[in-house]
Parts: C-alpha cells; sequence; structure tokens
C-alpha cells in the first residue's frame, strides 16, 4: 500500500505547541504576552520591470530592520521590543508579537540585488528590485577555418 504525505505548513510538534498557547490564553489570557519567533504579513507584488515586497513592521524603527537580497529571495528579521507595560495594571487580551522575527520570501523571477532598494514609512517596510533581463539570443556565424 502506498502513502500520500500531506504537509499542512508545520510540523507536529509546532501545531502542538499553538494549541497548548491557546489553551492556556483562554484561561489566564497575559499567559500569551511573551517574547516569541514571530513573522510579519508580507505582499510580494510583479510588474515587468521590477519586484516590490511590503512588508507590515507596525511598531519598529528602520534602524531594527535587517534586510538581505539574492538572485532568488529577499530576508527580513529584525526584533520588535516589547510595549512598556502600564503601572498597576493587568492584560485583559495580549496579541500584539515581539521578539525575534525573520522572513525568506522566495522571488517569482530573479532579480539584480544590487538594484534592491528599501523605504519605510508608517510601518510599512517597501522593497524594489529591478528583475533580470529576459535573456534574448542572439545568432552566431560559423566561420570556416582553412
Amino acid at each position: 500500500m502506498t502513502y500520500i504525505k500531506i504537509n499542512f505548513g508545520s510540523n507536529f510538534e509546532d501545531e502542538f505547541q499553538k494549541v497548548v498557547d491557546e489553551v492556556f490564553h483562554l484561561v489566564r489570557p497575559a499567559f500569551h504576552n511573551y517574547e516569541c519567533i514571530w513573522r510579519p504579513n508580507v505582499d510580494v507584488y510583479e510588474s515587468t520591470d521590477e519586484i516590490i515586497v511590503l512588508a507590515d513592521m507596525a511598531g519598529l524603527n528602520k534602524e531594527e530592520l535587517h534586510i538581505e537580497v539574492n538572485r532568488k529571495q529577499i530576508k527580513v528579521a529584525g526584533v520588535r521590543k516589547a510595549v512598556q507595560h502600564l503601572q498597576n495594571a493587568h492584560y485583559c487580551q495580549a496579541e500584539i508579537p515581539h521578539g525575534y522575527f525573520e522572513r525568506i520570501i522566495s522571488l517569482p523571477a530573479p532579480v539584480e540585488s544590487q538594484s534592491a532598494k528599501a523605504s519605510y514609512a508608517d510601518g510599512i517596510l517597501m522593497v524594489r528590485i529591478n528583475k533580470l533581463p529576459v535573456s534574448k539570443s542572439h545568432r552566431i556565424s560559423i566561420i570556416s577555418e582553412k
């Protein structure tokens, strides 16, 4: 008998930890307020000339961001600091993640990594990268040797 393995996007341990966290979060909402690895939301757009990557980075300074680009992917990483707690207050709900984050995004086409330009405004990081030109074929003439 042949089996087909289905990957739902993460492994069992990650899913189990999420379920355990949710159970404790339902019992005591402040439980979820811990430093964890989180993943910012990302949009990727492709035009004829460039790839545009937008990332939701609310609450970060541009100095806290680290960006690397190669021909096939872009890596965005950094650390979001926890919001300062109010004196004599307790959490009723805590959903804003903080701590280290990292996203490695595969790009839909090869890019010129040297052309990458990043801007950051209103909590949105925008990286624009020129696509590599489509390879064009050219005719080669044959010379005779005598």
